[in-house]
């Protein structure tokens, strides 16, 4: 892919601060059912994050590109999240509108931030996100925490050893799980994940 600089210039340029706080008011005022919002969501054993990730009935990824912002990291970012989010979306300044049209997988969602007339930022969507095709089942599962791999192996009555490292457990998942059963199971796990976290924050 070839490298892409920003050539607009001008007091217009919106900042990555800009663009994740119209898309965080965005995804805030929208029904997402007891969906959680996490920001800064790390995924492939934290060798790839999303800038928001919403996690419920589906996994979507948001990835920012500001008009500040280099795509020289995005060829990997697009093989990581393509393993990981249902569906994922790429939000980014109107600097990059042209060269996103052009690099992003046709069934990710492009949102171009731009400023309305009095200057706030708003978020227009210039393609729906559809449904992702490359979805890893060992990615999905890397997301567990290994005591919860273990859970979900045990609940599934598949047997392991007690001292299995966390990528062996990984794989038995990938193996022996459907991809929508191991989505279901790992939404699941983030989400109590997050209500252990607060009710743990509430109690102190």
């Amino acid at each position: 892919m070839r490298k892409h600089i920003a050539t607009n210039v001008g007091s217009n340029l919106l900042d990555e601060a800009g663009v994740r706080s119209a898309l965080l008011h965005k995804l805030n005022g929208a029904n997402f059912d007891g969906a959680l919002i996490q920001e800064e969501f790390r995924i492939e054993c934290g060798g790839a994050r999303v800038d928001v990730a919403v996690i419920g009935p589906k996994l979507v990824g948001y990835e920012i590109k500001s008009d500040y912002d280099s795509f020289a990291r995005f060829p990997n970012q697009i093989h990581a999240y393509n393993r990981i989010f249902d569906q994922i979306n790429l939000v980014c300044g109107p600097t990059h509108t042209e060269y996103a049209e052009r690099v992003i997988p046709s069934w990710w969602g492009l949102w171009i931030a731009e400023r309305d007339v009095n200057g706030v930022v708003i978020l227009k969507q210039l393609r729906a996100a559809q449904d992702n095709p490359k979805q890893d089942p060992f990615s999905l599962a890397s997301l567990l925490w290994r005591d919860e791999a273990a859970f979900v192996l045990s609940s599934e009555l598949i047997k392991m050893p007690l001292r299995a490292s966390s990528h062996q457990l990984w794989e038995e998942i990938s193996k022996s799980l459907s991809i929508p059963r191991i989505k279901h199971v790992v939404t699941e796990s983030l989400l109590k994940r997050q209500n252990y976290n607060e009710s743990t924050v509430n109690a102190m």
